[in-house]
């Protein structure tokens, strides 16, 4: 695929996160896609765990947006900075264990880069200001 296409398939994704429609994004994403969260540890395989990783932050924030920022974007790959604003109305899990809803709106500035593989989405690496959002939800100073 060229850029510019890898650009607007990104895009795409993330209007279906954006509508709730998860189903769609999964549609989009390779058998064996790999995702690593960086802040947190965590690694998630597979369509499976795609869902999961999506799962995890619609759930806790069912109102969250993804706003695109800024994009870079090559034939494989495609490097994605963006806004996501939510309100934490659902325990938000995480690997110590699961957030208590607090109700309260973050703003969570994200970098995303995917490794893109026939046409669907193969690998991504999840960079985020988790800092940031323990603040916003009340869990440090």
């Amino acid at each position: 695929m060229s850029a510019q296409s890898n650009s607007q398939f990104a895009r795409t994704l993330y209007q279906h996160f954006n509508e709730g429609n998860l189903e769609a994004a999964l549609s989009m994403v390779a058998d064996d896609v790999n995702i690593v969260l960086y802040p947190l540890g965590q690694t998630f395989k597979g369509r499976g765990g795609f869902g999961q990783f999506m799962h995890g932050f619609h759930d806790a924030f069912p109102d969250m947006k993804v706003e695109v920022k800024n994009q870079v974007a090559a034939d494989d790959s495609v490097v994605n900075e963006f806004v996501a604003r939510g309100t934490h109305t659902a325990p938000l899990m995480t690997p110590a264990g699961p957030v208590p809803p607090t109700g309260r709106k973050v703003e969570l500035n994200v970098c995303e880069v995917w490794g893109l593989r026939d046409g669907k989405l193969a690998s991504l690496h999840n960079y985020q200001d988790m800092a940031s959002m323990m603040r916003q939800l009340g869990l440090i100073n």
